[in-house]
């Protein structure tokens, strides 16, 4: 059974053996055992698999999410965007692109994954950086661009 506490909010979704945190929204997802959305997270539209931790005031909408998945505080991993057009965005008419965030990656606090992106497993994406690409497994994304640096994880950690 999921502990889910009474302020949060749980629509056309499964939830596993999870724990749900206050003020957490899930719309039509499915959120696997051992995961945990911690206070005023949303998710809407997603798959988290197992022991996938959300922390708080995060948005998810529109992804996959492989197993021992970290994400930080704060952050956007948001697969939705909307059709450029020579006037302008098209309002209310929202493009799905699929996330991707493989096992065992970690998302930083206050960090942006883009819509359509997939982040390969064992990746890290450093706090507070924007994601615009696809980033293979075992690499570590630092900033935004235009300064943003991909560096193999390894690479990283013997410096």
């Amino acid at each position: 059974m999921p502990t889910i506490d009474d302020t949060a909010r749980v629509v056309d979704s499964d939830v596993g053996r999870a724990e749900i945190r206050e003020f957490v929204t899930i719309h039509d997802a499915e959120i696997g055992d051992g995961c945990r959305l911690y206070e005023r997270t949303s998710i809407k539209k997603s798959r988290l698999e197992g022991d996938v931790d959300v922390n708080a005031g995060t948005y998810v909408e529109n992804a996959e999410i492989g197993p021992d998945v970290q994400i930080g505080p704060n952050c956007s991993v948001v697969g939705v965007t909307h059709e450029l057009r020579e006037d302008g965005m098209a309002f209310r008419n929202d493009v799905l692109e699929r996330i991707v965030l493989g096992a065992g990656a970690f998302v930083g606090a206050g960090s942006v994954v883009g819509p359509g992106l997939e982040i390969g497993e064992g990746t890290v994406v450093a706090a507070g950086a924007t994601v615009t690409d696809d980033v293979g497994p075992e690499r570590i994304v630092l900033g935004s661009p235009p300064t943003r640096r991909i560096v193999p994880l390894d690479e990283w950690l013997d410096r």
